[in-house]
């Protein structure tokens, strides 16, 4: 299972008694990213998903379905809410995984609206449209950052751009992830591989005054 990595570690830390919960998502998060990382045939990568999204779905948790991760998403308060969102990020991986090249734009919005807006939704179901909206802009910047394909990177960010959004009422956490996410896809940007120390001071800035 991939680790929680250091950017995540600072958004946790800034998640207060939400902590948990966003620790089960980031790591749902990671193992899906870790699954399209290491996707050399597809259908192995959707038998891999189809895994999370099966426990997510399952009304009881099947022996076949139990893992110490999959079992703390399942314990989470509010489960049956969230499974919606929770299940829209492993189709949206999907979506990334199954690419053939045709239609890249059609692919980065479905993977966006379900990676970033399942992830928001999920973390705060009151944030609504608008939370979804900048989730999708903040996968968008973190896949951009991330894809070696210089051409689909560069339709991510002008995806992003498209669309970018001032979202109002965001819980700290995720506030600080759109404001990263806004300020980087307007300068063209994707996010930077790990976390950086002008990335550090940008989220700190975030977290102080949600901008």
């Amino acid at each position: 299972m991939p680790q929680i990595s250091p950017l995540q570690r600072v958004l946790i830390a800034a998640a207060g008694r939400a902590a948990g919960r966003a620790t089960c998502l980031f790591t749902l998060d990671n193992a899906c990213a870790q699954v399209a990382r290491s996707a050399h045939e597809p259908v192995m990568a959707q038998i891999r998903l189809a895994w999370w999204r099966d426990g997510l779905l399952a009304e009881t948790a099947l022996p076949q379905h139990r893992s110490p991760e999959m079992d703390a998403l399942r314990a989470l308060d509010g489960f049956a809410g969230m499974r919606p969102h929770l299940v829209a990020m492993v189709d949206g991986w999907e979506e990334l995984i199954l690419f053939d090249g045709a239609d890249p734009d059609a692919m980065l919005s479905a993977y966006a609206r379900g990676r970033g807006g399942g992830l928001f939704a999920a973390f705060d179901p009151a944030s609504g449209g608008h939370g979804e909206s900048a989730g999708r802009i903040w996968a968008l910047w973190d896949l951009a950052g991330h894809l070696s394909d210089a051409d689909l990177s560069a339709q991510a960010i002008a995806l992003a751009r498209d669309a970018l959004c001032t979202p109002t009422c965001l819980p700290r956490m995720l506030a600080m992830m759109a404001a990263v996410a806004r300020r980087d896809i307007a300068r063209g940007m994707g996010a930077p591989a790990d976390l950086t120390p002008g990335l550090y001071l940008r989220l700190l800035r975030a977290q102080l005054f949600r901008r």
